[in-house]
This record gives C-alpha cells, sequence and structure tokens, in this order.
C-alpha cells in the first residue's frame, strides 16, 4: 500500500492514546502543545511525546483552545455551555457568557477573543461571538453561518470555516460583512491557520484532507488520506516550534496528534497580555 502522505511532509506522531482530540494549540513558553479530550481532559504533550492530564472539567468536551501572552488557556467546551480560562495547573474558570456550542477560539490583534457557535449542521444557525478582557460577550454575527467551526485571525481579517457549505468566509475585524472567501466541495473543512506567505491550511475532518489556498494560486490539495491509517479526521491544527515549522493535527476520531513538516512556516499567532481578569 503506499503512504498518501508525501514522505518529504516527514509525518510523525506526536503523541498517541488520547480521548479523540479536536483543539490543539502551541505553547512557546512551556515548549509543549496542549490538546482537549472528549471527556473533558486538558492534556500537556511534550515534544518528543510525554504527555500528561492536566486536569479534568466535569461535563466538558473540549474543542478549540487559544492562549494569551501570560499562558493561560481559553478552551471550548460545548458540553457546559461555556468558554473556560484554564491556568497552567489546569485549573478553570468560566470566561465570558455562556455560549450554546463554542467550537473554536481566536485572539485578534487587540487582545479580544473570537469564538465560533457552531449551530446547526442541517441549517445554517452558526455564531460568532467577541470576548473582551473583561469578559464581555458580544454577538458579531452579520448572517446566519453554515456551522461555524474553526478561526484565524490576521492583522485585518478574521477568517472562519462553514464546514456545511462547505467554505472559508472573511470577516473585516472593523465590521462588515462575512463573504464567502474559498468554495470547497465534497468535503468537511475544520481546522484552519495561516502561514507566513499569506496563506491559508485547511483541514477537513471529512476525507481526511489538508489544503493549502492563496490569494494568487487558489486551492492546492496537499494531501488527501484516503486510508485513514496515517492522518484520520485531522480537526484543529496548529503550527509549532521555535520557526513554526511544524503542523500538528488534532483527531477527533482517532487517539494520535500528527505532525507533518510543511514547504512552508506557520505565521505566529497572537498572544495578548490579560488585561483584567474576568467578572
Amino acid at each position: 500500500m503506499t503512504n498518501p502522505i508525501p514522505e518529504s511532509f516527514d509525518r510523525r506522531v506526536v503523541a498517541g492514546g488520547l480521548d479523540h482530540v479536536e483543539g490543539v494549540c502551541w505553547d512557546a513558553k512551556r515548549r509543549c502543545l496542549w490538546a482537549g479530550g472528549e471527556a473533558g481532559q486538558l492534556y500537556r504533550i511534550g515534544l518528543f511525546g510525554t504527555k500528561r492530564v492536566m486536569g479534568t472539567i466535569e461535563g466538558g468536551a473540549l474543542l478549540g483552545m487559544a492562549l494569551d501572552h501570560e499562558h493561560f488557556l481559553y478552551v471550548c467546551d460545548p458540553g457546559n455551555h461555556r468558554v473556560w480560562r484554564v491556568d497552567g495547573h489546569g485549573v478553570a474558570e468560566p470566561f465570558g457568557d455562556p455560549i450554546d456550542y463554542p467550537n473554536y477560539p481566536a485572539f485578534g490583534p487587540d487582545g479580544r477573543l473570537y469564538v465560533s457557535d457552531s449551530g446547526s449542521f442541517d441549517e445554517p444557525t452558526g455564531q460568532l461571538f467577541v470576548i473582551d478582557p473583561d469578559g464581555t460577550t458580544t454577538n458579531i454575527t452579520p448572517r446566519p453561518i453554515a456551522f461555524a467551526n474553526g478561526l484565524c485571525v490576521d492583522a485585518t481579517t478574521l477568517y472562519v470555516i462553514e464546514s456545511s457549505a462547505p467554505a472559508v468566509s472573511a470577516m473585516p475585524l472593523s465590521g462588515g460583512p462575512l463573504e464567502t472567501l474559498i468554495e470547497m466541495e465534497r468535503c468537511v473543512p475544520d481546522g484552519l491557520a495561516t502561514d507566513a506567505d499569506g496563506g491559508l491550511l485547511i483541514s477537513c475532518y471529512q476525507p481526511n484532507q489538508l489544503w493549502r489556498w492563496t490569494k494568487e494560486t487558489g486551492l492546492e490539495l496537499l494531501f488527501e488520506d484516503w486510508t485513514g491509517e496515517y492522518v484520520l479526521s485531522p480537526t484543529n491544527i496548529a503550527f509549532y516550534g521555535e520557526r513554526f515549522d511544524r503542523l500538528a493535527l488534532a483527531s477527533l476520531c482517532g487517539s494520535n496528534i500528527v505532525s507533518v513538516k510543511l514547504p512552508v512556516h506557520g505565521a505566529p499567532v497572537y498572544y495578548p497580555y490579560r488585561v483584567e481578569a474576568p467578572a
């Protein structure tokens, strides 16, 4: 059988034995990856495969996560309809107001946390929220979204996956319409990340795909694991390492986090300072 992942991508299993992780993010200070389990587990994963459960959120089902400059994690938990702020010891406290199905958080350059609220997969009922550092939560949805999922942010724009469209859409951070940027076919996009050359990396939960898009070249399929043996149901993705030269892919249907080395490096994400504690 031919490995569907190009050999040049240097596929590796970063960690195994995980409980259906969807979210993953990079912690540059502690040089580890963080991931969340289906039963509320918060995993700290070393670069050589070590893993620890740093805490468990009762009733939780942890999805996307982001990190601030003070190394607090912000974790989406649709099981409890909350975004949690979690310290380095795994102690969690609510951040912002309840959200029905928080799926993915991403900080903007102004220190505000953008959060997707997925809604129904069968009809466009997804929403977008922004949470200020003091916990003030605002609905900024310009139109109904077809299952709002992964997010990423650059200096001017919020990008959001619409999994059931399927599409990637874009909205100015200053406000305005949410417009379709990338139309896709016969797939379920899930994760999103920006690269250092201005491209977008898009992981597809089905059918086990990784795409790259740029304004100049459009969509390029980097791989499709038709076997499911090498990269299974990739969900959230995150560039990591000192040079952001590897991409971690979480797996909601599997037990591994896999990483690949791509021809492009990642763009650093925003790590804002926490201005004041939430109410």
